[in-house]
């Protein structure tokens, strides 16, 4: 919960990092806040068999709908589009890998509301909006997808 020293996106962001970290002892590599031109990634995960999860964290209380169009609050537009922005954090993490390390990887995108009642289905618009409680579950079985590990492999062996 927020206090009156932490804004509630933070506190949200914190107990997002707080349940990740429980993946770093089965070898997962985490990495949270990633500052880029265009703001911030909240969180990037990276599983041991090489797949990639961008996380974007949000604060919201009440209930996440879709409407076949646009994500809803509480029945009403977000102020602010969530799914342009995780597009966003896409483009550019994989703008950076390839430059970087010259592969293009698959992103599994993820828009977590640790605050609010989600009843929008599971994947919007190709990104997966959850409750926090759903967020293990999800990244330790995910299965469809291009391998970053083998791309990377590639790349490392690359003169």
């Amino acid at each position: 919960m927020a206090t009156e020293k932490e804004p509630a996106w933070k506190s949200a962001e914190r107990r997002v990092g707080e349940v990740l970290a429980g993946l770093l002892l089965e070898g997962y590599l985490i990495l949270n806040d990633i500052k880029f031109k265009y703001g911030n990634i909240d969180h990037l995960v990276i599983r041991p068999d090489g797949v990639l999860f961008l996380m974007e964290t949000k604060s919201h209380r009440g209930k996440v709908s879709w409407n076949g169009k646009q994500l809803l609050i509480n029945g009403r537009p977000f102020s602010r589009n969530p799914i342009c922005q995780v597009n966003l954090s896409i483009r550019w993490i994989r703008k950076m890998a390839k430059r970087l390390l010259g592969v293009n990887p698959w992103v599994v995108a993820v828009l977590v509301f640790p605050n609010a009642k989600v009843s929008a289905r599971r994947s919007v618009k190709r990104i997966n909006v959850m409750t926090l409680d759903k967020l293990l579950i999800m990244i330790r079985t995910y299965q469809r997808g291009q391998l970053l590990k083998s791309t990377l492999v590639r790349a490392a062996q690359v003169p």
